[in-house]
């Protein structure tokens, strides 16, 4: 990951030096009021669980813990402030071992509201709907719906890249499911009776991300 970070933080600086005039208030904001474009790119993304609900009722060690990944986006800039798409995240979850690569995963049909500066950075807010599924090795042993709300802020290295940051609420929902930690896992009867059955619930998280994209009119 922190490899990842320093190429990161590299290929902005060379696409800044790349087009130093994109920097200056009156050539690096593009036309987006006149046109659309597709906007598209990715981020890392860190998911902290500030709250795992039923899922975690009367276990010692929580199955669903902070974690981080990748989060891949593609949508429209549309003419004005509005910007619609689509995300795939997928992250690595602390499980305390109970799987052996606990992932989450999500996808998210996304919603921005720039706020216009007349500058090359640009707050924005942001709402997310879609589907979370979670298990062990990409599997998926439970899954639901998953909504957000958010902020973000972006800013342009040139005409066409922008990158930035960006913090928002999540609440998953998830149904009730085995782990198969336990021998008697799919032993049929009361989940409280099952040390390896998991309450459906809410699970609250923040989502953090380190946002890469470029545009291309469309």
């Amino acid at each position: 990951m922190c490899g990842a970070a320093i190429a990161f933080v590299v290929a902005f600086v060379g696409a800044a030096r790349a087009d130093p005039a994109a920097i200056s208030p009156d050539a690096s904001r593009p036309e987006h009021l006149a046109q659309t474009f597709i906007q598209y790119g990715l981020a890392f993304t860190g998911e902290v669980v500030v709250a795992p609900g039923p899922i975690c009722s009367g276990q010692v060690g929580c199955i669903l813990g902070t974690g981080g990944g990748l989060t891949l986006r593609v949508g429209r800039r549309l003419r004005g402030p509005f910007y619609l798409g689509a995300a795939y995240e997928f992250a690595k979850m602390d499980s305390n071992q109970l799987y052996r690569l606990a992932i989450l995963q999500q996808a998210r049909a996304e919603g921005r509201y720039y706020i216009s500066t007349g500058r090359i950075t640009e707050p924005y807010l942001t709402a997310s709907a879609g589907l979370a599924g979670y298990g062990n090795l990409w599997g998926l042993d439970t899954a639901g719906p998953t909504f957000g709300l958010g902020v973000g802020t972006e800013f342009q290295l040139s005409t066409y890249i922008v990158v930035g940051l960006s913090i928002s609420y999540r609440a998953v929902f998830l149904a009730q499911f085995h782990d198969s930690t336990e021998t008697n896992s799919q032993t049929p009867g009361p989940c409280d009776a099952d040390p390896a059955c998991h309450q459906a619930g809410f699970s609250h998280l923040f989502g953090f991300d380190l946002v890469i994209e470029t545009r291309d009119p469309f």
